[in-house]
């Protein structure tokens, strides 16, 4: 069986109008996730992650599936119960982020999301 392809500059709705192709690919998040450092610093739900490593209290690292073409890529993310993300590093194929509590201590979350745009190599 043969696969083929869809080439599609531009996608047009009925009633909506129509929008570049280039504007999906280059607006959408290209690796995001949810995981629960809490208990076991596991995955909740992911895209374009291939994996996390914890690296202590309220520090985890993310791999990506896809590097992005350069540690400038965009980041944000959030943890439940007013939590911050302080982001310690980042580079083409991982991430390296603490999560803090408002006084500035390292503390571990049972929800923290994380939220990546950029250019994929």
């Amino acid at each position: 069986m043969a696969l083929g392809k869809i080439k599609a500059d531009t996608l047009e709705h009925s009633t909506a109008g129509s929008l570049d192709t280039s504007y999906v690919v280059n607006g959408s998040a290209k690796a995001w996730l949810k995981y629960d450092q809490a208990t076991t610093t596991a995955i909740d739900v992911s895209f374009g992650v291939s994996g996390i490593t914890d690296e202590g209290t309220g520090d985890a690292t993310t791999a990506f599936t896809n590097s992005f073409s350069s540690a400038d890529f965009v980041h944000s993310g959030f943890a439940k119960e007013n939590g911050l993300i302080n982001w310690k590093s980042c580079a083409a194929g991982n991430i390296r982020c603490v999560t803090i509590t408002t006084s500035a201590s390292n503390a571990d979350y049972d929800e923290v999301a994380i939220i990546l745009h950029g250019d994929l190599a």
